[in-house]
Parts: C-alpha cells; structure tokens; sequence
C-alpha cells in the first residue's frame, strides 16, 4: 500500500498509542512534523509539474498550505526543544 507524503504508517500509529506521558508528547511532535512535511512534499510536487498553479484557487490554496505548514513545523520543533 502506498501512502501518501507524511502519512502515518500502522506500526507508527501502534507505537503512538502505546506510549505515555512525555514519550508520547516527543513522538506526537515528532510524527506531526513528519506528516506537515509531507503537505509541504505534495505541494512541491504540484508545483513541479508542468503546467500546476495555473489556476488562481489552487495557486493560493497550495501556497498557503506550504507556509501553514512551515510555520506549525517551527513550533513543533521550539516545543521538542522545550521537552
């Protein structure tokens, strides 16, 4: 089976669900950043692609998921530091 860019993985999800406290806090963080970067993968994907970003909607929506998701990776980042 074949996911898409940061999609979480069974044996992710498995371990997300058994761990507790502040190591469940680290790879929370540690797996949303994962799956941030891959909306970031998928519009840079859509953007390399001959002809994408014509459209005015898709255009914004893209752009806007990219710096959405740059700047939610920054504060998973300061709150690992803080961990």
């Amino acid at each position: 089976v074949m996911l898409m860019p940061g999609m979480l993985t069974p044996e992710q999800m498995a371990q997300l669900d058994s761990a507790r406290g502040p190591e469940f806090d680290r790879l929370f963080l540690t797996l949303m950043i994962q799956h941030h970067r891959g909306a970031i993968t998928m519009v840079r994907e859509l953007f390399g692609s001959h002809g994408a970003g014509q459209d005015e909607v898709v255009f914004k929506f893209a752009n806007e998921v990219e710096v959405d998701q740059e700047t939610e990776i920054a504060r998973m980042r300061q709150m690992l530091i803080e961990l």
